[in-house]
């Protein structure tokens, strides 16, 4: 079967699609209420300070919350508007949401709103507990509802899954935020010049529960269409009181189906089929019923035998078995010969099992909208490679304009992973709007009385370091204005920027960086051969450290700040002063004995002498492999051809040892891997930031 006999997968879903619609009393009437400056505000909550954005564009709306609901609701409203008139409808729900008016989709748009830092949580019980100040954030989505009345009346419906809110499944003790939720505003305006708004309350809008029956985004979901057939109870919904947040409009475009993988089915044993898609996608596979029942979809990234227990297959998942993406339909005979899919996560997987009466005629690959501007064509099949695989891992990672580190297990936006990237993603892709979105997301979190940067952004727990990780909030901005000629990105963070240098200075003993937050990582480097990180850790952060003062300085300089120039000055020739008395060998000439990329680092802040740039010469020519973690390998192909020695660069990407890319190759996932023996994910961009080098090797 043709991909395109399923179109009918975007049909939103609808219980009260076949009952009457209710018409709503005549609208009350209200002047015309401009949009406010968004002020700014701190409260007490959970002996927090928490930072608060106030925004009127809700005002007259009650927040909604559903009582004793599931998984999943669909809530609805019904309203009956003059003939002529426009209609402007303000909304958003969390976790995630589907809208439609009159059984009509009104987007397709997935996943939204996009993921953000909705409102405060108590973060004193996390894994790395964090006691930091913290901006909040919902986006709201605006909707012309106008071409999608009939007859002057409209119904609309809100189907609200689980999404990152509610979402029990995350590791580190991260705590959920809260239940899920509804608001929203309609503007009404006639030919005339009348106008008036109404909002959602607990008269206008009733719910019933989905035929989702669980969902988890990092788990899956299970469907029983079997209670389609009932007709649902509507339930009321109750007011709820939504803790401090700023209600912020959406800028940038949710995820949407981008393409479609035909999977080959390469095992079968009755109703078991093993379905291969030759590549790590993000998204979902439409699942077609042959026949009424019950069908297992269980995800993984390599393919066992088990041949002493008879079975089939067995699938590894990244995570462990305890992570194990799957979903579970419960099929009609009215669903028979229709396509299906989840509607509140994506799965990221190579291999698909299905167990049960059910085909997978398609994969669909969903992702944040980006347009590739830049392709790449190389002899060197392992050069092409690991072009075509970063294009692969980057957009499989692409959800809700955040660069996650990987699509299954974690899902996370690590600012260490996509500050890497940052420079190589910006070059392949037109990633205006993303950056801008995820920088919003890393001010957010940024501690606004310490300065702090988070480890993830939004700010979802995980590990990492001040440095590596922190320095995304100077990187990023900075490499944005380098290669798109915009300081947008530049002017907005440049206060954020000066508060995390002082806030690393704030962590150095004698001018190196040894500490962060308490009971927090402190990584340097990561995941070099056999994860035995050899480099030493204050070696690394302070290099980061120098490397975003010379940052700051290059952006005061641009900005017209003569006096933070010269205060980013000092302080990066009192850390230079400090770093190579530290770690510079006068006898030999190098730092650290040049372990794991160590006189990159120094040689990438203009650090060291000649006898540095001989000493990573002679050591690369001689080792002809990588010995270094995500930071020290894009630095050593960077620092080599800045040296001239394209030739050194291109031989350390081609090698054909365990360390290398040519190894990933043969994995035949078509994507990057984190490690280099591949232990542990499969599609993780980090080591991809190397194709900012490639684009110069051959230029």
């Amino acid at each position: 079967m043709k991909t395109a006999d399923f179109k009918n997968h975007i049909t939103p879903y609808d219980p009260f699609e076949a009952r009457e619609i209710v018409p709503f009393s005549e609208l009350g009437r209200f002047e015309e209420q401009g949009y406010c400056a968004d002020g700014c505000a701190f409260v007490e909550e959970n002996e927090q300070k928490i930072a608060v954005h106030r925004s009127s564009v809700f005002d007259g709306a009650k927040s909604l919350r559903f009582p004793g609901a599931g998984a999943a609701v669909c809530a609805k409203a019904d309203f009956t508007f003059p003939a002529d008139a426009k209609v402007t409808l303000y909304a958003t729900a969390l976790g995630y949401y589907e809208p439609a008016c009159n059984g009509r989709a009104l987007t397709d748009e997935k996943f939204i709103p996009a993921l953000s830092d909705y409102v405060p949580r108590d973060l004193s019980h996390v894994s790395y507990p964090i006691f930091d100040t913290m901006s909040h954030r919902i986006y709201y989505h605006v909707y012309d509802l106008t071409p999608f009345l009939d007859r002057g009346r409209a119904r609309l419906t809100f189907h609200i899954g689980t999404g990152w809110l509610d979402n029990r499944n995350r590791a580190e003790g991260m705590p959920v935020w809260d239940e899920k939720f509804l608001i929203f505003r309609l503007r009404v305006e006639t030919p005339d010049g009348a106008s008036c708004d109404v909002g959602s309350a607990p008269d206008n809008t009733r719910w019933v529960p989905s035929f989702i029956t669980d969902t988890s985004l990092y788990y899956g979901e299970e469907h029983d269409y079997a209670l389609l057939k009932e007709e649902p109870t509507e339930r009321p919904c109750e007011e709820k009181t939504l803790p401090p947040t700023y209600f912020a409009p959406t800028f940038f475009d949710g995820d949407r189906e981008e393409a479609t993988i035909t999977p080959e089915l390469v095992r079968q044993d009755g109703n078991l089929k093993i379905y291969d898609l030759h590549l790590i996608p993000a998204g979902y596979p439409l699942i077609v019923p042959t026949a009424p029942g019950e069908v297992t979809v269980t995800y993984g990234d390599r393919l066992l035998d088990k041949p002493e227990d008879g079975t089939v297959f067995a699938l590894r998942h990244t995570g462990g078995e305890h992570r194990a993406q799957k979903d579970v339909y419960r099929f009609t005979e009215a669903e028979v010969g229709k396509a299906f899919h989840v509607h509140f996560t994506w799965h990221a997987c190579r291999y698909i099992a299905v167990e049960g009466q059910a085909d997978v005629p398609a994969f669909v690959r969903v992702h944040s909208p980006l347009t590739q501007t830049v392709f790449y064509k190389s002899e060197n099949p392992t050069l092409q490679w690991i072009f075509d695989a970063f294009v692969n891992t980057y957009k499989s990672n692409l959800h809700g304009y955040i660069p996650s580190d990987c699509p299954h297990r974690e899902r996370l936006g690590y600012t260490g992973d996509g500050q890497l990237t940052s420079r190589a993603g910006m070059r392949v892709f037109d990633g205006r709007t993303m950056y801008k979105k995820w920088m919003r997301d890393i001010l957010d979190c940024q501690d606004l009385s310490g300065g702090h940067v988070q480890h993830t952004a939004p700010f979802l727990g995980g590990g990492g370091g001040p440095g590596g990780w922190g320095g995304a909030v100077c990187i990023v901005p900075w490499n944005y204005y380098d290669i798109y000629g915009d300081d947008t990105l530049l002017r907005d963070s440049y206060n954020a920027m000066k508060a995390y240098i002082v806030y690393m200075l704030r962590h150095c003993e004698n001018g190196l960086v040894t500490s962060e937050e308490k009971d927090g990582w402190c990584l340097g480097d990561w995941c070099p051969p056999h994860n035995d990180v050899k480099i030493p850790t204050d070696f690394v952060n302070t290099y980061f450290l120098i490397r975003c003062l010379a940052i700051c300085e290059k952006t005061a300089d641009h900005l017209g700040r003569s006096a933070d120039a010269a205060y980013f000055a000092v302080a990066r020739n009192d850390e230079e002063a400090a770093f190579t008395k530290a770690y510079f060998e006068p006898a030999t000439g190098s730092f650290c004995g040049g372990i794991q990329g160590a006189d990159a680092f120094a040689l990438d802040i203009g650090l060291g002498d000649e006898r540095t740039k001989r000493n990573l010469i002679g050591k690369y020519e001689r080792l002809g492999a990588f010995d270094t973690g995500i930071f020290g390998t894009d630095l050593v192909l960077k620092v080599l051809l800045r040296l001239d020695r394209k030739d050194l660069a291109k031989r350390l990407l081609s090698n054909e040892t365990e360390n290398s890319f040519y190894n990933m190759k043969l994995g035949g996932d078509n994507t990057l891997w984190e490690n280099w023996d591949g232990c542990d994910s499969l599609c993780h961009p980090m080591f991809g930031a190397v194709v900012d080098s490639l684009l110069d090797l051959e230029a």
